[in-house]
């Protein structure tokens, strides 16, 4: 079972996220799959200074497939750079990340 911490919107947080900051190319897509699938992780953690985003969206797309599990089941943090934090430029910075 995951270990989670309930957030004041009584939203379930897994604790243990698996981080993807200066993840290799061409590895961080299996590290994402193998952390859900054959270790349990139900949270990743990205952000889209670190440049692999489009390879851990792979891997959990992957895990997801084969897993069974929804995407609900997870949790995908990520971050806005400091160069988005004006308020006209939170919009976007979020849809590029999604």
């Amino acid at each position: 079972k995951t270990m989670t911490k309930k957030l004041n919107d009584g939203t379930e947080m897994p604790i243990l996220g698996l981080g993807t900051w200066q993840s290799k190319p061409k590895e961080v897509e299996e590290a994402v799959y193998h952390a859900i699938c054959k270790t349990g992780y139900r949270h990743i953690d990205a952000a889209q200074i670190y440049g692999n985003q489009d390879e851990v969206g792979t891997g959990v797309n992957r895990a997801l497939q084969d897993s069974g599990l929804k995407r609900e089941d997870l949790w995908v943090t990520s971050k806005i750079w400091m160069v988005d934090f004006a308020p006209e430029d939170v919009g976007p910075a979020v849809d590029r990340i999604l």
